[in-house]
């Protein structure tokens, strides 16, 4: 009998499925960031706070896929090096990306670049490995086993949709939110999460989104700018020339600048024509997607 909890084949429905994966992973991100802090200062520069999130948020999807009986990897962690290929072509297409806003707003007299005083090797490290660790988390977060089981309840379309809404909010109070830059910020958001889910439907894993995710923050963290509003200190430091922040971006980062809804739109319509890999060499997100309802 259908409830609103069991569907017509006494399983729990997907919604539920998300919201109790959503609440598990929070607490578990909240414990482990709390110890996390209890860490020396010099560990806490490994195990840093994203990290701990994403490690939250892997235990409970192996909790939730535990119950149902299915391995880890159905979350879309692949063979190796069907995922070292495909996240190097998302780094490399990530950072593709960063550099063809950059390149336009660059030749627009948006900028300049100046070397920073720092320790190249050094700042290469530090960056890398703390936004690998945020592409993990979000990646596991918004594309993971919450993301997957609301397309078995709702379809893609509309799951994509909600998850790169809530991935553009989640972003909505970051710093440099000022002005017309939120609206432009909030809407590269969106098309960014729209973009990425597009990434693991096309290959069913999450090793393109991850490089992606990567390519783009690390570099655009590499050149100094804002990253989502967060400041770095990369290699290079960006000299703005007066240009108005919705082609620079302002404090917010290039995200926040018009050039990048062009270049995001663009790859999205590219991803949408690419019928990818997903159909001979990967498990389809669709599984089981009949007869389990919302």
């Amino acid at each position: 009998m259908k409830s609103i909890f069991i569907n017509s084949e006494r399983r729990l429905r997907n919604g539920w499925k998300v919201l109790g994966s959503v609440a598990l992973s929070v607490a578990l991100i909240l414990g482990l960031v709390l110890l996390q802090k209890q860490l020396p200062v010099e560990l806490r520069r490994i195990v840093s706070g994203p990290l701990c999130a994403f490690f939250g948020v892997l235990l409970s999807s192996w909790l939730c896929l535990r119950l149902e009986r299915e391995p880890l990897s159905s979350l879309g962690i692949l063979p190796a090096r069907r995922s070292a290929r495909d996240f190097g072509l998302g780094l490399l297409g990530g950072a593709a990306l960063v550099g063809a806003v950059g390149a336009v707003v660059f030749a627009l007299d948006g900028f300049h670049l100046e070397r920073a005083a720092s320790n190249g090797a050094a700042v290469i490290f530090k960056i890398s490995w703390f936004m690998l660790c945020v592409a993990l988390f979000e990646e596991t977060l918004f594309h993971g086993y919450a993301f997957q089981r609301a397309i078995r309840g709702m379809g893609p379309r509309w799951t994509q949709l909600v998850f790169a809404a809530v991935f553009s909010l989640a972003h909505a109070f970051n710093p440099g939110m000022d002005g017309g830059a939120r609206t432009v910020a909030l809407t590269a958001t969106f098309l960014a999460g729209w973009m990425l889910g597009l990434c693991y439907l096309r290959t069913g894993g999450l090793a393109l989104p991850v490089g992606v995710h990567l390519g783009w923050n690390g570099l655009l963290g590499l050149l100094g700018f804002g990253v989502s509003g967060e400041e770095f200190k990369g290699m290079w430091m960006p000299v703005f020339h007066g240009q108005p922040e919705w082609l620079t971006g302002g404090r917010y980062g290039l995200e926040a600048s018009v050039v990048t809804l062009v270049v995001l739109g663009l790859f999205i319509l590219a991803l949408s024509r690419w019928k990818g890999t997903r159909q001979s060499e990967a498990p389809t997100p669709l599984t089981g997607a009949q007869g389990q309802g919302a």
